[in-house]
């Protein structure tokens, strides 16, 4: 029986050796062979260099992903070539926006055979070793205002030529590429429905004081009542932290003393607080008063009542950070580019609207 044993193990044993073997063999010469282009061309395509055309591209991905071949990241970089690898700072991937986020630049990554290195803190050493030991190929940074990112680390990145393009509203506006939403547009859009149902007495809930997409969002809302003029008695201002608690705990607060006709907070999970506060005190929706959010997640429709909100293309943004970064590694361009993507009003039960 242990001679059994011995021989099975031999035979696994050999199995896996052989295949670590083939693997191990796998070269740059096997893929050029196989597509029929040259060793440097191989390497352009894989390094992302100079102009190769797409045709010729495809085929040598083709033969890449059929032989299994993958280029050595660390002796490339250490050679002074290409890591194949972005940095991606998000401050966590907990929430369902950064989660959808790192969907977007992960699927665009694999597809282009490119690794990330997630960072959820906005740690200066982490980020100042990546940037000056050429560790990464360029950087995508969720800018939101509240952990301002550390001037040695930003120069660093620029001293050493790495790309970077920003998600939000860059540092430095002159000299960055940024991927931004419509938040002003989508809030002032909010603010034009409010209008048109009549409402009065309104609260906004905001979220942090130093947020730049809340800011933005209450700067559109009050702008889309200035145009169409509304007779407007109170506009509230409170806070929270974009998470469900806080939403209900400013809907407690101002509750108390105010009677609204609607409340338009900052975002969904917020929304959400401010409607089980309501359902807490008998304070119907929208009967009583009308609450809608911002961001559309995905519980959004699901609601009673299904939650009027302002949707954002959270994936999206993840997939075009990254298709622009590895565009700018492909083409090394130097011009700088801002895109706005654009909002959507979604308008369902919770503003008082019967018709979706």
């Amino acid at each position: 029986m242990l001679d059994k044993y011995t021989t099975l193990i031999k035979i696994v044993s050999g199995y896996i050796m052989n295949q670590n073997n083939f693997e191990s063999r796998v070269t740059i010469d096997h893929v050029a062979s196989l597509c029929g282009f040259s060793k440097a061309t191989v390497s352009r395509v894989i390094n992302r260099e100079g102009s190769v055309k797409p045709a010729t591209e495809a085929k040598v991905w083709e033969a890449i992903k059929k032989l299994g071949y993958m280029p050595n990241n660390a002796a490339s970089a250490l050679s002074g070539g290409k890591t194949r690898t972005v940095a991606v700072y998000l401050p966590d991937v907990k929430t369902e926006y950064y989660a959808a986020l790192l969907t977007g630049l992960e699927d665009v990554a694999e597809k282009k055979f490119f690794n990330i290195i997630i960072k959820t803190k906005n740690n200066k050493k982490a980020l100042y070793d990546l940037a000056i030991n050429n560790k990464v190929d360029a950087f995508v940074l969720r800018n939101n205002g509240l952990q301002p990112f550390d001037h040695d680390v930003l120069v660093a990145i620029k001293r050493q030529g790495i790309p970077v393009v920003f998600i939000g509203k860059p540092p430095t506006e002159s000299d960055s590429h940024a991927i931004l939403i419509d938040n002003v547009g989508g809030a002032r859009l909010m603010a034009h429905h409010y209008v048109q149902h009549g409402f009065k007495n309104i609260l906004f809930i905001a979220g942090p004081k130093d947020n730049i997409d809340s800011n933005d969002r209450l700067y559109g809302f009050k702008m889309g009542l200035n145009e169409m003029s509304a007779d407007i008695q109170t506009l509230d201002i409170a806070h929270g932290d974009f998470q469900r608690e806080s939403g209900y705990q400013a809907a407690q607060e101002t509750f108390e003393n105010h009677k609204y006709d609607a409340v338009f907070a900052a975002s969904d999970h917020m929304a959400l607080g401010a409607m089980l506060y309501c359902r807490s005190k008998g304070i119907r929706v929208p009967e009583d008063v009308a609450i809608t959010g911002f961001d559309d997640t995905f519980f959004s429709e699901f609601l009673d009542p299904p939650l009027t909100t302002v949707r954002q293309p959270m994936q999206d943004i993840g997939s075009i950070a990254m298709e622009t970064v590895l565009n700018i590694l492909e083409h090394n361009s130097s011009r700088f580019q801002k895109m706005i993507l654009p909002t959507q009003l979604q308008i369902r039960k919770s503003c008082g609207c019967t018709h979706t």
